[in-house]
């Protein structure tokens, strides 16, 4: 077998071209003949045994060289990545078969160029901004609210009694726009704490007040909401069913028994435990913001060549990603379009600006982690095990039975790539 390669740069691709000639030709076309006659079938005649005068009526030299194209295409493309390539794919070559003849088999390889990067400096960036983290007692309070949820208690509200805010409402609705009903906005028995913010804003301070029985509220739809239902005015009609008040267990040594949190024992240590938690996940979500920011200053430092196919290609998957999300909100492109007033022309366009954005990143931190060599401990692996575990409240030995373990590598690098960016930027 020959090998070269060759890249195809206003196309944005490569191919690895194999030629299999000579003896080794010669060889795999009679191969290929016998398998050819092995598995022919003629009427009137049994497979394998039929007759050689009549198995040349059926034998043509295109079933032989199609047999010996299908035989030589798993050898040539071990035989490609064995050879020292220069032109690196981006994603998996498909074979075409070049030229066929009784002298040569010539078989190209064609994939998208791997996308270059001259990456720039990602350390000691003093243009993005570190924020000062600290935890607010009315943060701590939030939380351990939360955890005093597990045992709230409920009283039905005597039936002269208003709505409050806090109180939990049961109730049925009906909503109407321009007087007619649209889809998705009725429902019978729901439930709902008002101040929770589950509905569009307006709609729960607008029960504040109201008692058992029919009523009517009017609000406005916010303008992120559903394409069809953006900024647009509507009624809802009520029925108020029922109106519970809602306690919340007393804050105290008991209700952290009835937690029965790992290594708490008393109120303070309680706090004290809700407390680092939010620090941590505060400082978490600190890191990730100041980390992207980060990345898009990176890549202004760099040098990046993106094919025109690959930016194709991941535009094409975002296109799908997107349809899909408009689908679930009962919308197709044709609907999306026309509740937006945004053309084909124009989806695509931003389609291609988030394909090559995400493009970028991608190359920009994959490369980060090539010249830093992250590398993943078993006690880093170990450690993230005990973690899920004590998470999801279930043993460490569980967890790993449930976990993907190069997913959880994975996660790892990231974690590590994360940390060493905002340790030394900023």
């Amino acid at each position: 077998m020959k090998f070269t390669e060759l890249k195809i740069i206003e196309q944005g691709q490569g191919k690895w071209i194999v030629t299999i000639d000579g003896a080794e030709w010669t060889e795999t076309l009679k191969k290929a003949k016998n398998r050819v006659m092995t598995n022919l079938e003629v009427p009137g005649f049994r497979k394998g045994k039929i007759p050689a005068s009549q198995a040349k009526k059926y034998v043509t030299p295109s079933k032989i060289y199609n047999e010996a194209y299908r035989m030589m295409v798993s050898p040539a493309f071990d035989f490609a990545r064995s050879q020292d390539v220069k032109i690196e794919p981006m994603n998996s070559p498909e074979p075409v078969p070049a030229k066929v003849s009784e002298k040569e088999l010539v078989l190209e390889f064609l994939f998208d160029l791997k996308p270059e990067i001259k990456l720039g400096d990602y350390k000691n960036i003093k243009t993005v901004k570190k924020e000062a983290i600290e935890v607010t007692n009315e943060e701590v309070e939030a939380v351990i609210n939360q955890y005093c949820e597990q045992f709230i208690m409920e009283k039905p509200k005597a039936a002269g009694a208003k709505v409050e805010s806090g109180d939990v409402v049961t109730f049925d609705f009906k909503g109407f726009m321009d007087g007619e009903a649209f889809k998705g906005g009725e429902a019978k028995g729901h439930k709902l704490i008002i101040g929770s913010n589950q509905f569009i804003l307006g709609f729960e301070d607008s029960m504040i007040g109201l008692g058992l029985g029919e009523a009517k509220i009017d609000v406005t739809f916010p303008e992120n909401y559903s394409p069809e239902l953006a900024n647009k005015p509507a009624t809802f009609e009520l029925n108020i069913i029922e109106i519970k008040s809602r306690e919340l267990p007393k804050k105290d040594d008991e209700l952290v028994k009835d937690l029965n949190l790992p290594n708490v024992q008393t109120y303070a240590q309680f706090e004290a435990k809700v407390k680092e938690d939010v620090l941590t996940q505060k400082t978490q979500n600190a890191k990730n913001e100041f980390v992207n920011e980060l990345i898009l200053e990176i890549i202004k430092n760099s040098t990046i060549e993106l094919p025109k196919s690959a930016i194709e290609n991941q535009a094409a998957d975002l296109r799908k990603e997107f349809e899909a999300q408009i689908k679930q909100q009962g919308l197709d492109i044709k609907k999306y379009k026309k509740v937006t007033g945004l053309n084909d022309e124009q989806i695509k366009s931003e389609l291609l600006a988030d394909a090559k954005n995400k493009l970028k990143r991608y190359l920009v931190t994959t490369e980060i982690r090539s010249k830093e060599k992250f590398e993943v401990t078993e006690d880093a692996i170990n450690a993230k095990f005990e973690n899920l575990a004590a998470q999801f409240g279930i043993p460490a030995e569980q967890i790993k039975t449930m976990v993907n373990p190069e997913m959880l590598k994975s996660e790892i690098i990231n974690d590590l790539l994360v940390d060493f960016l905002y340790s030394n930027n900023g």
